[in-house]
């Protein structure tokens, strides 16, 4: 269900451009409405009482009393649901995960709820559901904002618990803020979650703060170039990493529409071809990458190497796959973490310094 790197499940080879994750999310527009509280009605909203509904793509859910056993089927959801104080019993595998699946800022969250860990989910080899596993798990709220949930889907999983797919189209589950709020709705913590997205977006501020050299700076957002390549795959504007991005002060290409019409169907992301890189405008190329071979490999290409950002030394290569995870897929357990790593990151790329990622 949930996208992974490099690639989305069911989704061609090419759609390496990933991955966040990361619009929301992340990412994202849209926005659910709930009631009797509606996510993002701001700190005063209040406490929701039960029944609560959360209005998406394939209709309205009526959650009828707090959930307890909550089933995640896509990336940054079962963030949320822990952040909120739940430990998910079911949840995606993680890329970028420790050898259990899980990354580091969830599985934190859940020891500190005092876990036991999820299980994590089933998926069959062109990205199908495994209804069965589900339905064995119990679930009284199964969430998917950041997901492709199918009519026929949505249908199957209701079935078995009230569900949450995405808001207004696969793979857009609003913004991090948006997500956050809509399954605080579900879970009636709407308190809880207007808290954590306070705190979230002063800890964004506070980058803001202390690097004005990122204010103003053009960006775009791609994937390093594997051999063979003779396009570069760049990142839409609702995309997770992109939102991140200028959540920290930096401006969206002024191209990005050229690099939209590239986009076919619902894709998150567009091909520019080698050849017509350079009408791609940007003082910053962030991207990530599987590893030193891909770095290595974009950076002496002899076409990819004369792009105004790659021959100023103005760009930073994502290796690390936790901190890939956490950029691409940003949520309010995963931003606190990714900053102190990916914020020094961007801060050598607006400097000229060329950040690989080899260290982080």
């Amino acid at each position: 269900m949930s996208p992974s790197i490099p690639a989305r499940r069911g989704l061609g080879a090419w759609a390496r451009v990933l991955v966040p994750a990361v619009a929301a999310v992340l990412v994202l527009a849209g926005c659910g409405s709930a009631t009797p509280s509606t996510p993002g009605a701001g700190a005063a909203a209040a406490q929701a009482d039960f029944p609560v509904s959360v209005k998406h793509a394939h209709g309205t859910t009526t959650i009828k009393q707090k959930p307890k056993r909550i089933v995640a089927v896509s990336w940054m959801s079962l963030d949320v649901v822990a952040a909120l104080g739940t430990v998910p019993v079911g949840v995606d595998e993680q890329w970028g995960g420790d050898k259990d699946g899980y990354d580091p800022w969830f599985r934190s969250a859940v020891e500190k709820l005092g876990g036991p860990l999820p299980e994590t989910l089933n998926y069959g080899n062109a990205g199908e559901i495994d209804f069965e596993q589900i339905l064995s798990l119990r679930p009284d709220l199964i969430v998917g904002l950041y997901s492709g949930i199918s009519d026929v889907d949505y249908k199957r999983l209701s079935e078995i618990a009230p569900t949450i797919p995405y808001l207004k189209k696969p793979w857009d589950g609003g913004t991090w803020q948006e997500m956050t709020r809509t399954i605080g709705t579900a879970m009636g913590e709407s308190r809880k979650a207007e808290a954590l997205v306070s705190d979230v977006q002063a800890r964004l501020a506070g980058v803001v703060r202390e690097h004005p050299e990122f204010t103003g700076k053009t960006f775009t957002y791609g994937v390093a170039l594997t051999p063979g390549a003779t396009e570069v795959g760049l990142y839409l504007d609702y995309d997770a990493r992109v939102r991140l991005l200028t959540e920290l002060g930096f401006t969206n290409t002024p191209s990005m529409g050229a690099i939209a019409g590239t986009a076919k169907g619902t894709n998150w992301y567009g091909g520019v071809s080698l050849e017509k890189l350079d009408t791609i405008k940007a003082d910053v190329f962030v991207a990530w990458a599987n590893g030193p071979k891909e770095v290595e490999y974009s950076l002496k290409d002899p076409v990819f190497s004369r792009w105004k950002p790659i021959a100023g030394k103005h760009y930073a290569f994502v290796q690390d796959e936790a901190l890939g995870m956490a950029t691409s897929g940003p949520s309010v357990l995963s931003i606190p973490w990714a900053l102190e790593r990916y914020v020094p990151m961007l801060a050598d790329a607006v400097a000229g310094k060329g950040a690989t990622g080899a260290d982080s």
